[in-house]
Order: structure tokens, then sequence, then C-alpha cells
């Protein structure tokens, strides 16, 4: 098997900052992997024995109960990595992982990870930092999930989504949507139904206008007040 470069690893935030002899101790024991559309990556309760770093592609962190109604916990996108909280502190899984599309993913085993996070403080601090704004993300979720109403929750997507695709949020930008809408609507806790009157709603008042495959933020300033309203803007936010 050919080595990783240490460059492929460097941009993830998980590694971001340590050292090329660090880099290349990590290079050495992961392996890069191309999963098909469709493709289970993980499934709840196997044995959580790797981590996983994604360079291309879309990967759906869900769970499901017995009648098949999801909910998603994550869309984890290039750049960005899943299961370091299963990897460091579970003994299994705790969602299931499926390739939204063709995806390019490092695969990162639980031995000779901790063994070298064993033998590195730093690399350990790093990793803690990730797991602690994995489990932020989950406080978050649960946290809108019950207080918030759908519009809210539609609201802080736009806002989280517009970040992630490194779009200033502000009056204009153009949202194109690179995920179907019952995956959107899943993200938020709700159904498609739901997501297209929450839409219509937002349109209706001026906020945002549905352009093909996405929406044009036309008041930015108060789409992030129905996200964040206990933010004062007028303050200095956003």
């Amino acid at each position: 098997m050919m080595e990783l470069s240490t460059d492929r690893i460097r941009r993830f935030p998980l590694f971001a900052g340590l050292p090329e002899s660090a880099l290349r101790k990590v290079a050495g024991f992961c392996r890069r992997n191309i999963f098909p559309k469709g493709a289970r990556i993980v499934e709840f309760g196997e044995p959580a024995d790797a981590c996983f770093l994604v360079e291309y592609g879309q990967i759906k962190v869900y769970r499901s109960n017995p009648d098949g109604r999801e909910q998603i916990l994550h869309i984890v996108e290039g750049g960005q990595s899943f299961a370091e909280v299963a990897v460091l502190s579970l003994e299994i899984y705790p969602a299931d992982a499926l390739a939204l599309e063709e995806s390019a993913v490092i695969v990162v085993p639980k031995r000779p990870l901790m063994d070298w996070l064993m033998a590195d403080s730093r690399a350990a601090l790093s990793m803690l930092s990730g797991q602690a704004r994995w489990i932020r993300r989950l406080v978050d979720m649960a946290s809108a999930l019950q207080l918030e109403d759908v519009a809210a929750r539609l609201a802080r997507f736009l806002v989280v989504y517009a970040e992630q695709s490194g779009l200033g949020f502000e009056n204009g930008v153009f949202l194109e949507f690179n995920r179907k809408k019952h995956t959107i609507a899943a993200q938020i806790g709700t159904i498609p139904e739901t997501l297209s009157r929450n839409l219509s709603k937002l349109e209706q008042a001026g906020l945002i206008r549905r352009e093909g495959k996405g929406v044009r933020l036309l008041d930015a300033e108060s789409v992030y007040r129905m996200a964040y309203p206990e933010l004062d803007l007028r303050s200095g936010g956003s």
C-alpha cells in the first residue's frame, strides 16, 4: 500500500498545525478508499475501529428508527472528519454513515492512532478539540429540536450552510443546495412538505427568493435574527 502524502492529512482541522514528523507518522498508518454512491461506510453497533477524513464527496451520518424515519446528525463534506468521538470514547459506532455520492475517504485505524496519541500529548490535545466541537454540535442540535420551530431551524441551516460553503452571509448571495430536499428536511428535523412550506413563508416575507436548486438571500439580517434571536445585530453582530 502506497503511503499517503502529509499534504492530504494536513488539510484537516483534526491534524492541522502538527509538525511534519507527526504528520508523517499519521500518514504512515492511514489508507485511502473510494466509496461509490450508496455505499455504507459504517453501521450502527459495529466496533468503532477507525475514524474518517473526507477528501471529497458527501457522507450522511444518521440514526434511524424501526419505521425507517431518519435523523441526520451531520452531512460530512470535503475537508471534514467523522467518528472521532466513537474511536476515542466508545466501543461501537453510535450511528450509520452512508456515501451520498462518490467519496474519497482517508481511513484512520484506531489501534495505531491510540498508540500515537499516548505518545504525543500535542496530538492528543488536537483530537480532544475536535471531539469537543462535535459534542457541541450535538448539544446545539438537541436544543434546536426541542426549543425552536422549523422556521428558526431552517434559518440556522441557511446561515451554517453559507459559512461552510465559504460564502458571505449577506444580501444577494445565492446558496445552491448540493443535497436533496429530503436530506435537508431530515437534517433540520422535519419532513420535505414542511420544509417547502417554510421556504415559502420566508419567500413570502421577502427574506429569500427561490431560484432553481437553491435560494438567494434578500434580507440576510432578518434571516440571521431568526436563526439566532438571542443576538443583537445592531450592536455589531454578523
